[in-house]
């Protein structure tokens, strides 16, 4: 087992936490599809951007058990659980209100478990949270070994390329949800930008990209 001291860990730095999170992002979209081929006999991703197979809440959720660990690491195993299972709702209920009160949407819902709140957290996926927090512990050695490669001067630009690349992912993603919402709900179009949304960003392509997401009427 893992001991809990510095040893074990590498302090988190912007850089570091940048490449586990693109892993996370891309890891997380392309377990998720295989379990659901298995499952469902048919592939899915489930992505959260506009460009490329990136999921951002693997992503953050990689960086916030890395960064979790890392702080609590002195803490007793009740603490971390607790604090992990939290941190899990947290992220999830945060995460279903953008959604719900932003865009009028949902991606997911637990109403069908017991002791739910508002079916975006429940006690089951609470529960998941804290030993999927514990677990990750395990994964912070080669996850160390993996970014101590990651050094370096053309690692470091182009970390610095891709932080761009992804703000513009994200912020156009932004845009093109918000759209997707205004046409859904009957608003007109705002413009030149808008219309080339419209054009390159449709309800059709909107559905398939986010594949799992509904409107609430």
């Amino acid at each position: 087992m893992l001991k809990n001291n510095k040893r074990d860990f590498v302090k988190p730095t912007y850089q570091r936490m940048f490449w586990l999170f693109m892993v996370g992002s891309i890891a997380g979209v392309i377990i998720e599809g295989v379990w659901y081929y298995f499952v469902h006999d048919r592939w899915e991703t489930h992505v959260v951007s506009i460009w490329g197979p990136f999921c951002i809440i693997y992503g953050l959720g990689a960086v916030a058990f890395y960064i979790g660990n890392y702080y609590l690491r002195e803490r007793s195993i009740i603490i971390r659980y607790l604090a992990f299972a939290a941190l899990g709702d947290a992220v999830e209920l945060l995460c279903g209100l953008v959604l719900k009160y932003g865009l009028h949407m949902k991606a997911w819902t637990y109403s069908h478990y017991p002791y739910n709140f508002m079916g975006l957290i429940c006690l089951k996926m609470t529960i998941i949270w804290g030993f999927v927090g514990i677990a990750f512990q395990f994964l912070i050695p080669p996850s160390d070994r993996m970014l101590d490669l990651m050094e370096g001067k053309y690692w470091r630009y182009s970390c610095i390329a891709l932080t761009v690349f992804m703000a513009v992912n994200f912020a156009l993603t932004a845009v093109c949800l918000i759209r997707w919402k205004q046409r859904h709900f009957g608003s007109e179009n705002g413009g030149r930008f808008m219309q080339w949304i419209d054009r390159n960003y449709n309800d059709e392509f909107m559905d398939k990209r986010f594949i799992e997401w509904w409107f609430i009427d």
